[in-house]
């Protein structure tokens, strides 16, 4: 059963995500607040060249407003394996390969696993490291951080760092998310830096 957001429901989502103000809004199209309340509470239509007034105004294509979202599932079978830096670990994208705003990546690390005895980046702004299971050891150029299961670390993707699992015989299950998304996150030719 698919349920579509009314128009109005839309609108608010698109202009909230912005951080922008009805006044703001208001202002910019030249609607007043109360016509573009009564929009957004879907109390009343507006018409096409106002409903263009106001795309405009908070900054989106009135296309947007009528896409149909995507959602992609990979089923855990079906998932592709990714050739990132490491030793003895295997890399999973959780991800649609095609997503660019955000990369999902588990690794699963055996006894010695590691991210390289390099430091090195990869092409994203933000990375958060999560660890499932076991225990890992990340370094961030001179500093470094031991995380055991349910720590995470959030840190800047271009600063270099690699990691290495300390779990003994266990394997160390990590979950790593970047953002934006890579451009190649099944890793073929992804420039490491």
């Amino acid at each position: 059963m698919t349920v579509s957001l009314p128009l109005g429901e839309r609108l608010r989502h698109a202009r909230e995500a912005r951080l922008l103000s009805l006044a703001t809004v208001a202002q910019r199209s030249g609607l007043t607040k109360g016509f573009l309340s009564r929009v957004e509470r879907d109390a009343t239509s507006p018409s096409v060249a106002s409903l263009l007034g106001i795309c405009e105004a908070i900054g989106i294509e009135p296309s947007d407003l009528f896409a149909t979202p995507k959602a992609v599932m990979t089923r855990a079978r079906e998932r592709a394996t990714a050739t990132l830096p490491g030793q003895f670990v295997v890399d999973t994208l959780l991800t649609a390969a095609d997503e660019r705003k955000l990369t999902v990546i588990e690794t699963v690390a055996r006894h010695g696993g590691s991210g390289g005895d390099k430091l090195y980046s990869l092409p994203s702004e933000t990375e958060v490291c999560y660890v499932v299971e076991g225990e890992i050891v990340l370094t961030l150029d001179t500093e470094s951080f031991k995380l055991a299961a349910g720590d995470a670390l959030t840190f800047d993707g271009t600063v270099p760092h690699t990691w290495r699992s300390i779990s003994g015989a266990h394997d160390a299950r990590i979950i790593w998310i970047l953002a934006p998304g890579l451009p190649d996150p099944l890793g073929h030719g992804v420039p490491l830096n």
